[in-house]
């Protein structure tokens, strides 16, 4: 049954507050020049039909959480949307995010809502709620035990970031039985990175059906984006593996055989004195290839983690040069450099960057995708992780995708 917030009276003193606030809210917003403006493109409708899921996966600034906030507005003046789930990693995710951003939070598209931080709620005049809820705080009510008819999840793929992802996944499994109220519908705002949450949403859509996809471009909102800022996303990633994904926002398909499949990757945020051991990798390449540089450390026994991806091109001077400043950075206790193109040259060319650097020389008898395999499987049992908050990781999982039990597929 729906919770219904009984009308205040202006006799009873038990609402006087909620009145006061409420007046005083409408004030602010009619001195301010508050009015609520229907300005979403077509895209920006919810899609018709019987659908559970709305899955929201743009380009970067397409306007996605405009787009809930509006769903959500849409849902409470139709009386659909009694009590709602906003869910994010964190509370202050939410609160800053979802119901505060200036130009897209809940309080910019519903002007007559009051958001009671102490509570951490945002009411509005029609008695619907709305629940701060997040992944931090999986197991605990709200989220847990929960009783919902509608619910906006935002960067589900993120929430391991700020919490673990044995907490993403059960704040994920317990917002699904919570909402079950009604016409009970989810909206889900994700970035495209194929993460597990994400990359199970679009299997459902496509096998299912009860999961509607959108998506769409950063210039579909060009209209609304400073241009200095079309510029830098695209100095950032027009041209790379990644336009397709940020600008587009398309998520990648699905490699056959890949040793890295979508939902395989884990994040954890890490400091250099965390780690018991850090080493740099250096590969070297044969003709006018990139050679990469990577650092990885050991967090526990059991875990390790990707630091760094410092892969460039240039001469044996750069890379030298750059290996130093990795390992300058994570107070590496060893570069580990292959031998099989350069030989003595890369030992070389790397103590004349640094005398100090300790450098140990390994040969490679086996192909790429040989060696990666055992690697791989360190990925699925969550022995391995990467540095969170890298773009340059970001790209190299796009990389990885490409490596299959039978070579490398992806260009380059």
């Amino acid at each position: 049954m729906a919770v219904v917030m009984p009308t205040p009276s202006t006799n009873d003193r038990a609402y006087t507050p909620l009145i006061r606030e409420y007046k005083e809210h409408r004030a602010r917003a009619r001195k301010a020049g508050r009015k609520t403006v229907d300005s979403r493109r077509p895209k920006q409708h919810a899609p018709k039909g019987d659908w559970r899921i709305w899955l929201l996966h743009p380009g970067r600034a397409w306007g996605k959480g405009f787009t809930a906030a509006h769903w959500l507005r849409d849902r409470v003046v139709g009386g659909h949307a009694r009590r709602i789930a906003l869910v994010g990693s964190t509370n202050r995710h939410v609160r800053q995010v979802m119901i505060e951003d200036p130009l897209s939070g809940i309080l910019k598209v519903c002007p007559d809502a009051v958001y009671r931080r102490s509570d951490a709620e945002v009411i509005w005049p029609n008695g619907a709620k709305a629940y701060v809820c997040s992944a931090e705080n999986a197991d605990k009510p709200p989220l847990r035990g929960g009783n919902f008819d509608t619910a906006w999840p935002d960067e589900v793929d993120s929430w391991g970031l700020e919490t673990t992802n044995e907490k993403a996944t059960t704040a994920w499994d317990n917002l699904t039985l919570s909402v079950r109220l009604g016409d009970a519908r989810i909206i889900v705002t994700s970035t495209p990175k194929p993460g597990r949450i994400v990359a199970g949403l679009l299997v459902r859509a496509r096998d299912e059906g009860d999961v509607v996809v959108t998506t769409g471009s950063t210039y579909e909102n060009a209209a609304n984006l400073s241009p200095q800022f079309i510029k830098d996303i695209e100095r950032r990633f027009k041209g790379t593996r990644l336009e397709r994904r940020e600008i587009y926002g398309e998520v990648p398909e699905d490699v056959a055989d890949s040793l890295w499949p979508p939902g395989v990757f884990h994040h954890r945020r890490v400091k250099a004195d965390q780690c018991l051991r850090v080493a740099v990798g250096v590969d070297p390449s044969g003709g006018g290839d990139a050679i990469g540089i990577v650092a990885a450390g050991q967090l526990t026994p059991e875990l390790f983690v990707v630091l760094d991806d410092w892969t460039t091109t240039g001469s044996p001077a750069k890379w030298a040069r750059r290996t130093k400043e990795l390992a300058e950075k994570w107070r590496a206790d060893v570069v580990v450099a292959e031998r099989n193109y350069g030989g003595d040259m890369v030992l070389s060319t790397l103590k004349a960057a640094s005398t100090q650097m300790p450098v140990r020389m390994v040969t490679a008898s086996r192909g790429k995708h040989i060696r990666a395999e055992p690697i791989a499987l360190l990925y699925e049992q969550k022995k391995i992780a990467h540095r969170s908050g890298d773009a340059a990781l970001d790209l190299l999982e796009e990389e990885q995708r490409f490596m299959t039990t039978t070579g490398y597929v992806g260009e380059g």
